[in-house]
């Protein structure tokens, strides 16, 4: 998941919504039994969006989705890409033994930096859902 596989659609979506975004790349996604936690693969992709569990272990699971959202929610908000000018071989042990993340602006909303550094999170087992993504999202913007 990252910015430039997210195409957005403006007006006429029926539903008062002022855009719909779609999800275009899925060439190395992977059906997963409801019951597994992760799949052990040989995995490739793009490391800025890589938590750092598939970047040890090649471990993918739903919560590296997560990592990867935040690094989406980061780029969203900023316009900018995760880690530009770092070098490839440098940034898998910038995640990992160092982690590193990308930097908000100081203006960026408290809440919305914390809910990215919670889905950035070294420990997937601490990362919010993406059901509580979307209620934290949904409580913002009501705000």
């Amino acid at each position: 998941l990252k910015a430039r596989n997210i195409l957005l659609k403006s007006g006429g979506c029926g539903d008062g919504r002022p855009y719909v975004a779609k999800v275009a790349d899925f060439g190395l996604s992977m059906r997963m039994d409801p019951h597994e936690t992760h799949v052990s693969n040989v995995y490739q992709g793009t490391i800025t969006h890589m938590a750092p569990e598939v970047l040890l272990h090649g471990k993918v699971s739903k919560m590296s989705d997560v990592y990867a959202f935040a690094i989406l929610m980061w780029e969203t908000y900023t316009g900018g890409q995760a880690f530009k000018g770092t070098p490839r071989a440098l940034l898998g042990h910038e995640i990992t033994k160092m982690n590193r993340r990308p930097q908000f602006p100081y203006d960026t909303p408290f809440e919305y930096q914390l809910l990215a550094c919670r889905c950035w999170e070294s420990d997937p087992t601490i990362r919010p859902t993406f059901e509580q993504i979307i209620a934290d999202l949904s409580r913002m913007r009501a705000k």
